[in-house]
């Protein structure tokens, strides 16, 4: 199988150690490269979304796979109680 000289999608990760939700996006261009970056250890960054683009019938098209994660928001050390 070739590799394609473009990218075929993006691991979005959310950055933990910044209050403002800060995104890193990382390319691949394989399935087998989508996955080494999907499954490596990010420290202070948790995986929000995978984005596969392609073209269907000429028209470009994205499938987008989306994660939830309890650690996004506030670190745990540095929670703040809810003022009432």
């Amino acid at each position: 199988m070739e590799t394609p000289a473009y990218a075929i999608g993006q691991a979005v990760f959310i950055r933990t150690d910044t209050p403002d939700y800060a995104e890193e996006t990382v390319p691949f261009q394989t399935l087998e490269e989508m996955v080494k970056v999907c499954a490596a250890p990010r420290p202070n960054a948790v995986l929000e979304k995978v984005l596969v683009y392609s073209l269907v019938n000429g028209e470009p098209c994205a499938l987008t796979l989306g994660f939830m994660s309890a650690t996004k928001g506030q670190r745990p050390d540095n929670l703040q109680p809810a003022h009432e």
